[in-house]
């Protein structure tokens, strides 16, 4: 019994270490676990680096959370840098804006560059300026006429203020000058003009009355001018003005007048190119017409020579001329002359019929009008080339600055005489 007291004795203290053993493993795991436990530490100390990481990242962040602040500050960053990229995007948009501008000042440049290249013609040299100017007159006047240019302000002020002065490109000889187109009218319009002309001419720029006396020519064989007319001649003969009235105000292919009841008023005579020629044996129509511009001679009376021309003249009048077709127009074209060598028909207007009619009848010319005529085929008592009779009394007065030689500036035929009139070259 004692033995068996023993043994249960011994058998509860074994349960007992056994029990005890049982209870220390885990502490011991405990133990070890506090390796997991300093790993727990270090892993709190690890995750301690990441909780310190996380401070570290919290400083780390704060790194990032410094670096979230530097985030914050770098995203402050990337927000200042959001904000300075921003900026930066705002200053390129700016900048692309300026850019884009700059562009478009260049694009707009560029268009108004190729509008103003388009608007203004190439500058012309001087050689180029000269032929433009000598295109106006016949060779004859124009290769020895002064020439005269615009200055690049040209109109200026004008009509307010005066006009800016021409400037001399040539020094002329032989009292014309021939000036270039107008830089301020559409078509190509040089002329070439005697001085009086051209006195009248620049009168009307410098805002001054023109003179009251002198006849006065001006060519603008290319035509233009302030109504774009054909080619023509300009006649200013202030001394005639009353005679005026016979002329109208409306262009059209019979003289008509230019500026009208002012001080530089003048008639604008056509002058273009004549048909061909032909003898008054192949067509004596087609001869008489050839001496004029077609507008005029195309409705122009037709007047033929007798078979008994010229009778007794001067001694006597001449035998009456011979309408062979009628006219409609107030202008008469004449068959070439029988009794000259060449070849020399004409057509007159009613006041220079009268004027040769007079001189053939051996009566006194008429002393008021103005009578013009076509010789465009050339010829008469002397043979000249193509030319244009005017007739002008009331200016006689002025013909003193003109000379009695043919030649191709104006002169006078039958000077001193009631018939006296002023040969004036045509082409």
């Amino acid at each position: 019994m004692r033995h068996v007291n023993k043994l249960v004795i011994f058998m509860a203290l074994l349960f007992i270490v056994l029990l005890l053993s049982a209870c220390q493993a885990p502490a011991v795991s405990t133990d070890n676990a506090a390796a997991p436990a300093d790993t727990g530490e270090s892993q709190a100390a690890v995750a301690a680096e990441p909780a310190d990481m996380s401070e570290s990242e919290a400083e780390a962040p704060a790194a990032p959370a410094d670096t979230a602040e530097s985030e914050t500050e770098a995203t402050a960053e990337p927000a200042d840098t959001g904000e300075s990229e921003a900026e930066v995007t705002t200053e390129t948009a700016d900048m692309s804006e300026s850019e884009a501008e700059a562009t478009a000042e260049p694009a707009d440049m560029a268009e108004s560059e190729a509008e103003d290249s388009a608007a203004a013609p190439p500058a012309r040299t001087l050689e180029e300026k000269i032929a433009s100017a000598t295109s106006a007159g016949p060779a004859p006047i124009a290769q020895d006429a002064a020439i005269l240019d615009y200055p690049e302000d040209w109109p200026g002020n004008w009509p307010d203020e005066p006009a800016p002065e021409l400037i001399e490109i040539r020094t002329g000889s032989n009292g014309w000058t021939c000036i270039i187109d107008r830089p301020d009218t559409p078509g190509n319009d040089p002329m070439c003009l005697n001085d009086t002309y051209l006195e009248v001419f620049l009168s009307q720029f410098n805002l001054v009355d023109a003179p009251s006396t002198g006849v006065g020519f001006g060519y603008m064989l290319q035509g233009g001018g302030p109504v774009g007319s054909p080619p023509h001649m300009m006649v200013f003969v202030p001394e005639s003005n009353s005679s005026f009235d016979a002329f109208g105000t409306e262009p059209g292919p019979f003289p008509w007048i230019m500026f009208p009841e002012t001080s530089q008023q003048h008639l604008m005579v056509l002058m273009t190119p004549p048909a061909g020629a032909v003898t008054a044996a192949d067509d004596k129509i087609a001869n008489a017409m050839s001496a004029g511009p077609a507008p005029i001679a195309q409705d122009a009376a037709i007047l033929d020579y007798p078979e008994d021309w010229p009778g007794n003249w001067p001694d006597e009048p001449a035998p009456e001329l011979i309408e062979i077709r009628e006219g409609s127009n107030g202008w008469t074209c004449i068959v070439d002359i029988p009794d000259t060598p060449g070849n020399d028909p004409m057509c007159l207007n009613d006041t220079y019929l009268e004027m040769l009619m007079a001189q053939r009848n051996l009566v006194e010319a008429p002393s008021t009008g103005v009578g013009f005529g076509y010789m465009l085929q050339g010829g008469g008592p002397v043979g000249s080339p193509p030319h244009m009779m005017v007739f002008v009394p009331e200016s006689n007065g002025s013909f003193d600055v003109f000379g009695t030689e043919p030649g191709p500036f104006p002169w006078i035929m039958y000077p001193e005489t009631p018939n006296q009139h002023l040969m004036v070259l045509a082409s």
